[in-house]
């Protein structure tokens, strides 16, 4: 079969898979999946790990990863502290799940934020943020990359003085 006619056939057999109910729950949503052009994983951020670009504040990593975690929680209400890793994982939903804080839900957009130690200084933290869309036609309303560092710099020159407030 030449290869255009393969591949509406592929998309049929999807498509067709994603919306028969005596289908497995898994073959579904993979059908979907596949059909929406989603993609990006967890891992593949965690991947990105020590590849900057990195931000360095005077605060010791377990504060910061606090910090960190306050800040994200302004934008979403998915916010995991991982310390053990030295990074917090923000998630953004669709409407339904909007305030689902659930790791294992779909998400339109994600970022991890990795706290690293500076060597020699245990008061310092290296930070670098990295963050995905979950595909064209999941795509979140946060720019992470560009809303997180300005966010970061106020939280900590207001530290101990100003709160911040988690989302609503």
């Amino acid at each position: 079969m030449p290869a255009p006619r393969l591949a509406v056939a592929v998309v049929a057999g999807l498509f067709v898979a994603a919306s028969l109910p005596s289908c497995s729950k898994n073959i579904r949503e993979t059908a979907a999946t596949v059909l929406t052009l989603q993609g990006g994983t967890m891992t593949e951020l965690r991947a990105m790990r020590g590849n900057g670009p990195f931000r360095t504040y005077a605060i010791p990593p377990p504060e910061m990863i606090s910090i960190v975690g306050a800040v994200l929680r302004t934008k979403v209400v998915a916010v995991f502290e991982v310390a053990c890793r030295g990074e917090v994982v923000g998630k953004e939903r669709d409407s339904k799940l909007a305030t689902e804080d659930t790791y294992s839900e779909a998400f339109r957009s994600a970022v991890i934020v990795f706290v690293h130690p500076v060597p020699g200084d245990e008061n310092s933290s290296k930070l670098e943020i990295h963050a995905m869309q979950r595909g064209p036609f999941h795509t979140g309303s946060i720019g992470w990359e560009a809303e997180l560092p300005p966010l970061l710099d106020d939280a900590v020159a207001h530290r101990g003085t100003t709160p911040i407030r988690p989302l609503k």
